[in-house]
């Protein structure tokens, strides 16, 4: 191979993942819970693990004009068991084997469970780590919510939130990736912006550099670290691997950044790298359903096209938006839908609640709603269905049981227990439902070294993978706020100790 220019011992590469676009119908909203598994933090978390790890030359290439990205905007937070911030907090139970098995339950048998069991074996060293290497602190510790068929015993509140230890006010991912460029830079790390990296160079069947857009080829001594986006504006590989994303694209809405398309997972692929797609990161952002055990939620309930219930609402987000999405697939194909049925009690509901009253901009939203028809309002559940096209008969009859639970204290289909409040009380309301999708699931399978594979499952030599374009550690839908934070944060780690070690 021909000697290459910018020789070093480590390209960390990661491509732009960003800005979340949040033009959310609500004022009193912070950044989205989302996954935060952005490239950045993860890229950031390799360079600074292998500058400490004895790499004499570190330089991350960055595809934007700055440093920033998804995490940045994103709420910051981060699952771990057995930290000392939950045990302040009165959480002295939790354990790394809880949160394998979470992980392991919500996975429905997707994961490589060596990911998954060193991901949660070391979470609570990995914050710890974090804290020390970056300056921060933990605000606040929460929990998620559960799959249907999750045993409860295994939830714990082990969702940590970032904030700035000089400054424990300030909070969110925008924390750790200022304070990880300034501790990479510190440590003698590079950070060159405004490349794009379009090739992984082999030597044999090593990777030996990688080729910029701008010309230039750079020779990695000891390793590469891929740290990209994950497939959220790749359409021809969504249609391909991932049908609920590919519906997120033509029919929902994807928040993450048009320059999201993957092209840490294109480049592994073509050096032979095996894949594993999923489903999504989905949540219902406009009306914030179920993403912090801390937050009230708005009464409603979800009905399909047949005016039906089809799922209990009171899950992790991500698992009820691959029910939207089933379901709609179901009774409309590409073109079906499902719909978020409310009283008149979400105008007076808690201030956190999407278009109450009570809220920040809440009213006003509300009517904005109306007016283009996201919203629909009418005063009896027949003229509901006439509006929103579902069986009048159906429609009734699901509300009326809906209520005689919620009378009883208990949901009799789906073993709801959050939010059990009839809906008595005219007007009436629908939603048209819209995942809000904040990242696919799916890239490049990695081992526990970090290493990517090949397609029979052989590391292939110096390349390494961090971040959301790796695979093998989330399932079929995002288990909870902090899932890919910790996946970020473990497998960014690891492979920046094992790119300076190779």
């Amino acid at each position: 191979m021909s000697p290459l220019p910018g020789e070093c011992l480590l390209v960390a590469v990661y491509a732009k993942t960003a800005a979340l676009h949040r033009d959310v119908t609500q004022g009193n909203r912070s950044a989205p819970p989302g996954p935060g598994g952005d490239p950045r933090s993860a890229g950031l978390t390799a360079a600074y693990s292998a500058l400490e790890n004895g790499a004499e030359k570190v330089i991350v290439f960055e595809k934007g004009s700055q440093c920033g990205g998804t995490t940045a905007l994103a709420e910051g937070a981060v699952q771990a068991a057995g930290t000392s911030w939950q045990k302040d907090k009165g959480i002295a139970d939790d354990t790394p084997d809880l949160l394998y098995r979470f992980w392991k339950t919500d996975s429905e048998g997707l994961v490589d469970d060596d990911l998954i069991r060193c991901m949660a074996d070391n979470a609570a060293d990995n914050v710890q780590w974090m804290a020390d290497s970056f300056s921060i602190t933990f605000a606040n510790v929460f929990g998620a919510y559960p799959a249907p068929y999750l045993d409860e015993a295994l939830l714990k509140d082990r969702i940590h939130l970032i904030a700035d230890a000089a400054d424990p006010t300030k909070t969110g991912g925008a924390i750790w990736t200022t304070n990880a460029q300034k501790a990479v830079t510190e440590k003698g790390g590079e950070i060159e912006t405004g490349i794009e990296v379009s090739e992984i160079i082999m030597d044999g069947d090593a990777a030996a550099g990688v080729a910029v857009k701008n010309g230039k080829r750079y020779k990695a001594n000891k390793g590469i670290v891929l740290a990209m986006a994950g497939i959220e504006h790749n359409e021809d590989l969504a249609k391909r691997y991932n049908p609920q994303h590919y519906w997120d694209l033509t029919t929902q809405s994807v928040i993450t950044a048009p320059t999201d398309t993957g092209d840490g997972i294109v480049m592994g692929m073509a050096v032979g790298a095996q894949t594993i797609f999923h489903g999504c990161v989905d949540l219902l952002l406009p009306t914030w359903s179920y993403t912090n055990n801390q937050n009230p939620e708005i009464p409603y309930i979800l009905v399909n096209m047949r005016g039906t219930r089809f799922v209990r609402e009171d899950t992790t987000y991500a698992f009820h938006c691959r029910a939207l999405f089933n379901e709609a697939m179901q009774w409309g194909g590409a073109g079906g839908a499902t719909y978020m049925v409310m009283d008149a009690k979400m105008t007076d509901s808690d201030k956190m609640c999407a278009w109450s009253d009570n809220a920040e901009g809440g009213a006003e939203a509300r009517e904005a709603a109306l007016e283009d028809g996201t919203l629909v309002q009418a005063d009896t559940l027949e003229g509901l269905a006439e509006a929103i096209g579902v069986p009048a008969e159906n429609l009734v009859y699901t509300v009326a049981k809906w209520n005689d639970d919620c009378a009883a204290g208990a949901d009799s289909l789906y073993g709801r227990t959050k939010q059990l409040t009839a809906l008595d009380e005219a007007p009436f309301y629908a939603w048209r439902t819209q995942n809000s999708n904040i990242g696919s699931i799916g890239g490049l399978r990695i081992n526990t070294d970090a290493a990517i594979l090949d397609e029979a499952g052989n590391p292939i030599p110096h390349l390494f993978g961090a971040g959301v374009n790796t695979a093998g550690w989330i399932g079929p839908y995002y288990p909870g706020s902090g899932t890919c934070l910790q996946g970020t944060l473990n497998w960014g780690r690891i492979a920046g100790k094992s790119a300076a070690g190779a």
